[in-house]
Protein backbone atom coordinates (compact mmCIF):
# COMPACT_ATOMS: atom_id res chain seq x y z
CA UNK A 1 0.00 0.00 0.00
CA UNK A 2 1.45 3.36 -1.00
CA UNK A 3 1.61 5.98 1.74
CA UNK A 4 0.58 9.48 0.73
CA UNK A 5 1.82 12.61 2.53
CA UNK A 6 -1.69 12.88 4.00
CA UNK A 7 -1.70 9.42 5.61
CA UNK A 8 1.89 9.76 6.80
CA UNK A 9 1.02 13.11 8.38
CA UNK A 10 -2.12 11.67 9.93
CA UNK A 11 -0.12 9.47 12.28
CA UNK A 12 1.81 12.53 13.46
CA UNK A 13 -1.43 14.42 14.04
CA UNK A 14 -2.93 11.52 15.99
CA UNK A 15 0.13 11.14 18.17
CA UNK A 16 0.54 14.84 18.80
CA UNK A 17 -3.12 15.09 19.79
CA UNK A 18 -2.20 13.76 23.21
CA UNK A 19 -0.56 17.07 24.00
CA UNK A 20 -3.91 18.79 23.47
CA UNK A 21 -5.96 16.14 25.25
CA UNK A 22 -3.67 15.47 28.17
CA UNK A 23 -5.90 17.28 30.64
CA UNK A 24 -7.29 14.03 31.93
CA UNK A 25 -3.79 12.75 32.65
CA UNK A 26 -3.58 15.12 35.61
CA UNK A 27 -5.35 12.53 37.74
CA UNK A 28 -2.31 10.28 37.49
CA UNK A 29 0.26 12.93 38.31
CA UNK A 30 -1.29 13.66 41.72
CA UNK A 31 0.35 10.52 43.11
CA UNK A 32 3.72 11.35 44.64
CA UNK A 33 6.54 8.85 44.44
CA UNK A 34 8.49 8.24 47.60
CA UNK A 35 12.26 7.78 47.47
CA UNK A 36 11.72 4.16 48.51
CA UNK A 37 9.76 3.42 45.30
CA UNK A 38 11.59 0.91 43.12
CA UNK A 39 13.06 2.06 39.84
CA UNK A 40 11.15 1.56 36.63
CA UNK A 41 10.35 -2.06 35.80
CA UNK A 42 12.14 -3.83 32.96
CA UNK A 43 10.52 -3.47 29.54
CA UNK A 44 7.94 -6.06 28.61
CA UNK A 45 4.82 -7.23 30.41
CA UNK A 46 3.94 -5.05 33.42
CA UNK A 47 1.18 -5.15 36.02
CA UNK A 48 -1.30 -2.26 36.30
CA UNK A 49 0.61 -1.08 39.40
CA UNK A 50 3.90 -1.08 37.48
CA UNK A 51 2.24 0.66 34.51
CA UNK A 52 0.86 3.32 36.84
CA UNK A 53 4.35 3.81 38.29
CA UNK A 54 5.81 4.22 34.76
CA UNK A 55 3.11 6.76 33.81
CA UNK A 56 3.62 8.78 36.98
CA UNK A 57 7.42 8.62 36.82
CA UNK A 58 7.62 9.50 33.11
CA UNK A 59 4.43 11.54 32.81
CA UNK A 60 6.25 14.79 32.06
CA UNK A 61 8.70 13.10 29.68
CA UNK A 62 7.76 13.86 26.04
CA UNK A 63 9.39 10.61 24.94
CA UNK A 64 6.72 8.54 26.72
CA UNK A 65 3.88 7.42 24.45
CA UNK A 66 0.86 5.80 26.09
CA UNK A 67 -0.59 3.87 23.16
CA UNK A 68 -4.15 2.51 23.20
CA UNK A 69 -4.55 0.01 20.35
CA UNK A 70 -8.30 -0.53 20.70
CA UNK A 71 -11.09 0.60 18.39
CA UNK A 72 -12.57 4.11 18.63
CA UNK A 73 -15.75 2.92 20.41
CA UNK A 74 -13.63 1.06 22.97
CA UNK A 75 -11.45 4.13 23.54
CA UNK A 76 -14.51 6.37 23.94
CA UNK A 77 -15.95 4.04 26.58
CA UNK A 78 -12.89 4.58 28.76
CA UNK A 79 -9.17 5.09 28.30
CA UNK A 80 -6.12 5.97 30.35
CA UNK A 81 -5.47 9.71 30.56
CA UNK A 82 -2.90 11.01 28.10
CA UNK A 83 -3.28 8.09 25.69
CA UNK A 84 -3.03 8.26 21.93
CA UNK A 85 -4.58 5.62 19.73
CA UNK A 86 -3.83 3.40 16.76
CA UNK A 87 -6.57 0.90 15.90
CA UNK A 88 -5.13 -2.62 15.89
CA UNK A 89 -7.76 -3.66 13.34
CA UNK A 90 -6.94 -0.88 10.88
CA UNK A 91 -5.45 -2.17 7.62
CA UNK A 92 -2.63 0.36 8.07
CA UNK A 93 -1.87 -0.54 11.71
CA UNK A 94 1.55 -2.10 11.07
CA UNK A 95 2.72 0.67 8.77
CA UNK A 96 1.38 3.38 11.11
CA UNK A 97 3.12 1.70 14.04
CA UNK A 98 6.37 1.63 12.06
CA UNK A 99 6.17 5.41 11.70
CA UNK A 100 6.39 5.98 15.45
CA UNK A 101 9.73 7.18 16.80
CA UNK A 102 11.60 4.01 17.72
CA UNK A 103 13.55 5.94 20.40
CA UNK A 104 10.45 6.65 22.51
CA UNK A 105 9.30 4.66 25.51
CA UNK A 106 5.93 3.14 24.63
CA UNK A 107 3.38 1.72 27.06
CA UNK A 108 0.78 -0.16 25.04
CA UNK A 109 -2.57 -1.50 26.13
CA UNK A 110 -5.75 -2.96 24.73
CA UNK A 111 -8.83 -4.43 26.42
CA UNK A 112 -7.39 -7.63 27.91
CA UNK A 113 -3.84 -8.03 26.57
CA UNK A 114 -4.38 -10.19 23.48
CA UNK A 115 -3.79 -7.43 20.91
CA UNK A 116 -0.82 -6.03 22.82
CA UNK A 117 0.75 -9.48 22.98
CA UNK A 118 0.63 -9.64 19.19
CA UNK A 119 1.80 -6.04 18.89
CA UNK A 120 4.84 -6.62 21.11
CA UNK A 121 6.19 -9.12 18.58
CA UNK A 122 5.60 -6.67 15.74
CA UNK A 123 7.26 -3.83 17.64
CA UNK A 124 10.28 -6.00 18.42
CA UNK A 125 10.63 -6.92 14.75
CA UNK A 126 10.41 -3.20 13.86
CA UNK A 127 13.28 -2.38 16.22
CA UNK A 128 11.45 -0.88 19.20
CA UNK A 129 13.37 -1.58 22.41
CA UNK A 130 11.60 0.42 25.13
CA UNK A 131 8.10 -1.05 25.22
CA UNK A 132 5.86 -1.85 28.18
CA UNK A 133 2.78 -4.07 27.72
CA UNK A 134 -0.03 -3.59 30.26
CA UNK A 135 -0.83 -7.10 31.48
CA UNK A 136 -4.58 -7.70 31.37
CA UNK A 137 -5.17 -4.46 29.48
CA UNK A 138 -7.50 -1.72 30.58
CA UNK A 139 -9.77 -4.38 32.11
CA UNK A 140 -7.16 -5.11 34.79
CA UNK A 141 -6.30 -1.40 35.07
CA UNK A 142 -9.93 -0.67 35.99
CA UNK A 143 -10.20 -3.75 38.23
CA UNK A 144 -7.21 -2.44 40.20
CA UNK A 145 -8.98 0.90 40.74
CA UNK A 146 -6.94 3.17 38.48
CA UNK A 147 -8.71 6.15 36.84
CA UNK A 148 -10.11 6.24 33.32
CA UNK A 149 -11.24 9.04 31.04
CA UNK A 150 -14.63 8.79 29.33
CA UNK A 151 -14.99 10.36 25.85
CA UNK A 152 -13.39 10.17 22.43
CA UNK A 153 -9.79 11.41 22.51
CA UNK A 154 -10.64 14.61 20.65
CA UNK A 155 -13.48 15.63 22.97
CA UNK A 156 -13.60 17.12 26.44
CA UNK A 157 -12.72 14.42 28.93
CA UNK A 158 -14.39 13.29 32.09
CA UNK A 159 -11.93 11.34 34.23
CA UNK A 160 -13.41 9.22 36.95
CA UNK A 161 -12.63 6.58 39.48
CA UNK A 162 -13.60 3.24 37.86
CA UNK A 163 -16.19 2.60 40.57
CA UNK A 164 -18.00 5.74 39.43
CA UNK A 165 -17.73 5.00 35.69
CA UNK A 166 -20.68 2.63 35.78
CA UNK A 167 -22.89 4.91 37.84
CA UNK A 168 -25.60 6.78 35.93
CA UNK A 169 -25.26 10.55 35.74
CA UNK A 170 -27.33 12.46 38.33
Amino acid sequence: MRRTPFTAGLVGVVLSAFAVVSGCSAMLTDVSLSPSEPSLPPYGLVTPQQAHHVIVALGEDPTLVLLDIRTDPEVSAGHIGGAVTLDFYSPTFASDLALLDHQTTVLIYCRTGNRTGQTMGLMTSLGFESVYDLDGGITQWIDQGFPVCIAPLGDEHLCVDPSEASRPAP
